[in-house]
């Protein structure tokens, strides 16, 4: 389990908003109190290895040049904007950065591992940018990349990006797939999402907001178009689906449909299981009905998912 640094999400810049009471102080911006903290030095193990981080300071001004996202991190760049950072742009611009990136320095350039979406805010919201430096190795780089993303996954899109990486590095379907901890199969459907164009990916509200199968769905009738439809698709996102948020990831997959002359795919029908209970799987998320079930059923349905999703969770941390 990839659990041997200590990133606590509790202090994240993602916080609950605080409600600041009459007569209460004013609160003490977070940046102000790793003002007092810029120099200091943290030690922890990063892949079994003890690496001692120093906290850098980089000005609002610098942080675009200065810095860089680690090129082997899988979180796609082109897709971060004010929708992708929502979560933590409010509080990032009230009470400044809470939590400091992890990365490296090389010729005066620090790349950012753990931290692409704070170092982005920082540039948005024109604020100050604080990272925990230290010698990394390659590998340490990954592995830092790896557990960031973990706080809020990197899409189907992003995942095949990267299994498509290296795929045309040379590696076999089976080989990718090893590498990446996925079936070949789920690791193709992600390949397939990989390869729709950009355009449609960043008009969807998130690309979490498209599963790898609708992608896989999508990228078949796409690949059908000749070169002359495929530009005018493409051309359509670019410029009538530019303003984000006006549309919803449904509105946009049925734009997609429609722009290569298919016909909206019936949805799924629920499979059936004993007992006249059934599943129901729509955009990757299953939906359970289950009619009359006891109370010791339940209990022992319920320890089940818990058991078997938790083990899911391990295998890809």
């Amino acid at each position: 389990m990839k659990g041997d640094i200590e990133l606590e999400p509790t202090t994240s810049s993602v916080s609950v908003q605080r409600v600041q009471k009459k007569d209460q102080a004013p609160l003490v911006k977070k940046s102000e109190k790793l003002d007092e903290q810029v120099g200091n030095t943290l030690t922890k193990p990063v892949k079994g290895v003890e690496i001692t981080f120093t906290l850098k300071k980089i000005s609002a001004k610098k942080v675009d040049l200065s810095t860089m996202v680690w090129l082997e991190n899988e979180r796609d760049q082109e897709l971060l904007d004010e929708f992708a950072i929502s979560d933590i742009l409010p509080t990032f611009k009230e009470y400044g950065q809470e939590v400091p990136a992890f990365g490296r320095e090389e010729c005066g350039v620090i790349q950012v591992a753990d931290g692409s979406r704070r170092r982005f805010t920082a540039i948005t919201a024109k604020s100050d940018f604080y990272v925990w430096v230290g010698e990394l190795s390659d590998e340490q780089m990954n592995y830092l990349s790896e557990v960031g993303n973990n706080y809020r996954p990197t899409s189907a899109y992003e995942q095949g990006q990267k299994a498509l990486r290296l795929l045309k590095s040379g590696k076999s379907q089976e080989e990718a797939a090893e590498i990446v901890g996925k079936g070949r199969r789920a690791m193709m459907r992600e390949v397939n999402t990989a390869m729709l164009p950009k355009p449609f990916i960043k008009a969807l509200p998130s690309p979490n907001d498209l599963s790898a199968r609708q992608g896989e769905t999508l990228f078949k009738a796409y690949k059908k178009l000749d070169e002359q439809q495929q530009d005018s698709l493409i051309t359509f996102f670019e410029n009538w689906c530019k303003e984000k948020g006006k549309y919803t990831a449904e509105d946009l997959v049925e734009f997609f449909i429609k722009k290569c002359g298919s016909s909206k795919p019936e949805p799924e029908k629920p499979r059936k299981l004993a007992m006249g209970a059934t599943v129901a799987l729509k955009n990757g998320n299953a939906t359970i009905n289950i009619p009359k079930v006891s109370d010791d059923s339940l209990k022992a349905i319920e320890d089940f998912i818990s058991q078997t999703l938790s083990k899911e969770a391990l295998d890809n941390c």
